[in-house]
């Protein structure tokens, strides 16, 4: 992805985050009740799950990872692993 569509990309994402969040305050400083942030959350809720999904995406992602590393270390150390004891001939 070059410079530019990087940079296109964070605008309007960046333009988006900033519109949400100015127009949360708004609503709470003109309606500062539970009823007015139940609102919020609910007219929201979908925007919560767009950022969770890749957010828990990524975060399994890594964990799996580390995990498969961690095995991956075990194997290695255990194939090169030399008993104390000589082996036998039988």
């Amino acid at each position: 992805m070059s410079r530019e569509s990087k940079t296109a990309a964070y605008t309007i994402f960046g333009t988006l985050v900033a519109f949400k969040v100015a127009t949360a305050i708004a609503i709470l400083l003109l309606q500062p009740t539970w009823r007015g942030a139940a609102f919020l959350t609910f007219a929201n809720l979908i925007w919560f799950a767009l950022v969770a999904l890749p957010l828990v995406g990524a975060t399994t992602f890594w964990y799996r990872r580390v995990r498969v590393r961690a095995r991956r270390d075990r194997y290695i150390a255990a194939e090169w692993r030399i008993d104390a004891t000589p082996a036998r001939r039988s």
